[in-house]
């Protein structure tokens, strides 16, 4: 039961965001340190001995958000173990107490590869009014990239068209440094920040950008990734801004949890502002009724007819990429053409930057009032400043003028070839999804197959085109209407300490765990890497109580880092060692465990992430189809007690449905990455005698094993392994 001192922390008005906006130009760890030194810890209160919380208890925890109704029973009972890390720490949840508990509508979520996720990142950008926050934990010069770059110049280009005063933004990201050691909270200064492939200050005239480094040496990891648009709307994805063959996940927020992210990106920010955020000081007002699909307008620039033509061309151009090559080493599964492959790999590598949702809406007159409608790359025609002598990562850079007029369609060296037309085409199913479905000439699974690569990875799709399951690719869920639901922040701070304490002290790591405590039918989690000391056995213990539990992991996920000592070993360790640990207690609790390889949409087995090929990086959790924890944190030994991380919680039956159906309409994993409940190996067809996949293997890691294992855990840290 929440105590006195935490109910009154979450029934204040004291916010971070508040106390900023009385002091702009104070940093934000000093508004912190005076806010809430005044509030001492206090004696929890009891919960009912047999650890049932009764009515009242429960009753008590939702006073303690600002919940449109009375959240279900499942929730509550997560929330109220959450709020007893407050009484220790109030703002252990990393952002002030009263923003805690929230609520919020989610009209979009993708479920796709990372061009998806930042098209509508470039929408949000250009579309902003008045301030941008970005958190990336690996900001790397790439396609990626240049979408949110070139989304900065044309922003620059609308505000200055519109005569207000600059419009500010600010971003951090996690790229390892010397000085860190010192102040974790690093300024970037314009020359740096123009190494990694950001706008120089002239080529942004309209915009006041402000960029910051963070770390907390050695292990504390700036693993955030989320938008904060004009404390308007938010995202909240899995994925880094950079270039990985990942299925990834987006999550697209509006109403009050907005301003929950809004205060703890303050928190995450530290240092002071310069300038501040003009809309500290100005909280937004929330409609009586939010809009979804097409009367949404950050959605629609999803054009169901014309992305549909967008994708035929890219479709049709890398079938023609693939039909030439002379293909990759063995097992990579390529014809054989007349292209050599330095050839080949340099027009993959451009291929993905014209990929058609690799676009910035133009500048033009209809934009500024909220229509979204095609232009050339400038208002007159022209380039946008700095495009045609940038280069492409992997690439080179696009000829002069080759983009200035020459397709009504072609906004910018990422879409500047005259075969590709832009946008969806989209139906919506009898469960309500919006589907947006890939075609091309090149067909069904090769299609799906084209979506899926990324970079330079060309793979061939093993599935049959006339299989059933290829209809049903969706990279966009335009949610049914619904109300604001209620939503939890469930986060954690960095820790970059070595050790592995503290886990009931962290919002993230409680909510997980009383996620799988409470559990009465089901549990679905589908993260890269599952090793953390306290989820396995918890895992374990939900099994036994004859709850089902799914897990979607993947193959080999950073196989090397997880190798060395104390970092929980690989997915197929811990897989083997738990089906091992249920079979010798002989009570039949391994049928409740059912766990899955990732097998991508175009695929009938999986395959070793290690290839980097085919991955999936979704971070996600739900508990018998009431609540779903979504976000930043996987469930490795890094994300439980090192990486700051951010998750939300969500309290609704329709959109966890809707979230399940999407997930698994958008990979084969559910038929074909079923692994046996003896030993935990993929056999194919599930037959004993079948073919064995295997990346690392079940047996424990010996010492070169570990050795090489330190050069994974590196990258881990410095965010480098897309992770």
């Amino acid at each position: 039961m929440p105590s006195d001192n935490v109910l009154q922390l979450c029934n204040s008005t004291e916010t971070v965001t508040a106390a900023l906006a009385a002091h702009p130009d104070q940093a934000v760890s000093k508004i912190v340190k005076d806010l809430f030194k005044k509030k001492g810890a206090a004696v929890k209160q009891q919960s009912t001995a047999d650890g049932k919380e009764s009515t009242d208890e429960l009753d008590r925890a939702a006073q303690c958000g600002k919940f449109p109704y009375r959240p279900s029973d499942l929730f509550l009972k997560i929330y109220n173990d959450v709020l007893a890390t407050l009484d220790s720490d109030p703002l252990a949840g990393l952002v002030s107490p009263c923003l805690l508990g929230s609520s919020g509508v989610i009209p979009l979520s993708v479920v796709s590869v990372i061009p998806d996720i930042m098209r509508h990142y470039a929408d949000l950008i250009v579309r902003a009014e008045t301030e941008v926050f970005i958190a990336t934990n690996y900001w790397e010069d790439s396609h990626s990239a240049s979408i949110v770059s070139d989304s900065l110049r044309e922003l620059s280009k609308r505000a200055q068209a519109r005569g207000n005063e600059k419009v500010v933004v600010k971003l951090m990201y996690d790229r390892g440094n010397v000085q860190q050691i010192v102040k974790n909270h690093v300024v970037v200064k314009p020359d740096g920040w123009a190494k990694v492939g950001l706008p120089t200050e002239d080529q942004i005239p309209g915009i006041a950008l402000e960029v910051v480094n963070y770390h907390r040496p050695p292990l504390g990891t700036f693993h955030a990734k989320y938008l904060v648009v004009d404390r308007k709307v938010a995202c909240l994805n899995s994925n880094n801004i950079q270039d990985r063959p990942n299925v990834e996940m987006m999550t697209h927020l509006e109403g009050p949890i907005v301003d929950s992210f809004y205060d703890m990106a303050l928190l995450s920010w530290s240092n002071a502002m310069n300038p501040p955020l003009p809309l500290l000081s100005k909280p937004p007002t929330y409609p009586d009724s939010y809009a979804f699909k097409k009367d949404n307008k950050h959605l629609g620039y999803i054009d169901e007819e014309a992305s549909s033509k967008a994708t035929r061309g890219f479709l049709r151009e890398q079938q023609a990429i693939n039909d030439n090559s002379q293909g990759q080493p063995e097992g990579a599964g390529q014809r054989r053409g007349s292209m050599d492959s330095e050839t080949a790999d340099k027009q993959r590598s451009q291929l993905i930057a014209d990929h058609p949702n690799m676009k910035v809406p133009s500048h033009s007159q209809s934009d500024l009032t909220d229509q979204a409608q095609s232009a050339p790359a400038g208002a007159d025609g022209s380039a946008r400043p700095g495009v045609q002598d940038r280069g492409v990562p992997g690439g080179s850079a696009p000829p002069p003028g080759d983009n200035a007029g020459s397709n009504p369609v072609a906004l910018d060296d990422h879409t500047r070839d005259a075969n590709v037309e832009i946008a969806a085409s989209s139906k919506a199913d009898d469960k309500g999804i919006t589907e947006r479905r890939v075609s091309g000439r090149s067909g069904g699974a090769a299609g799906i197959a084209e979506h899926l690569n990324a970079g330079n990875i060309v793979l061939e799709a093993t599935v049959d085109d006339d299989d059933d399951l290829l209809s049903d690719f969706r990279p966009h869920i335009l949610h049914e209407p619904h109300p604001p639901c209620p939503i939890a922040m469930v986060n954690r701070n960095p820790v970059g300490t070595p050790g592995h304490d503290h886990v009931h002290k962290v919002p993230q790591d409680v909510a997980w765990l009383s996620a799988l405590k409470y559990a009465q039918k089901s549990v679905f989690i589908q993260t890269p890497t599952f090793n953390a000391s306290p989820v396995v056995p918890a895992t374990l213990d939900t099994c036994r109580r004859g709850v089902e539990v799914t897990l979607y992991l993947d193959l080999g996920f950073n196989d090397q880092g997880e190798m060395i000592p104390f970092q929980g070993g690989t997915n197929e360790e811990v897989v083997n060692g738990m089906y091992k640990t249920l079979n010798e207690e002989g009570k039949g609790a391994q049928k409740n465990l059912k766990v899955f390889w990732y097998t991508a949409k175009d695929q009938k087995r999986p395959m070793s992430a290690a290839a980097k090929k085919r991955n999936c990086h979704v971070k996600f959790m739900c508990v018998d189809d009431q609540i779903a924890i979504q976000g930043n944190g996987n469930q490795d030994t890094q994300s439980w007690f090192h990486s700051q991380e951010i998750n939300v919680m969500v309290d609704s039956p329709p959109l966890v449905g809707e979230w399940l159906r999407g997930i698994n309409a958008n990979q084969n994993t559910l038929r074909y990455g079923r692994v046996s409940d003896v030993d935990g190996i993929w056999r194919e067809g599930g037959r004993e005698d079948g073919e064995i996949v295997q990346a690392s293997g079940v047996k424990t890691a010996g010492m070169v094993g570990r050795l090489k294992g330190l050069g994974g855990a590196i990258a881990r840290v410095r965010g480098t392994g897309g992770f």
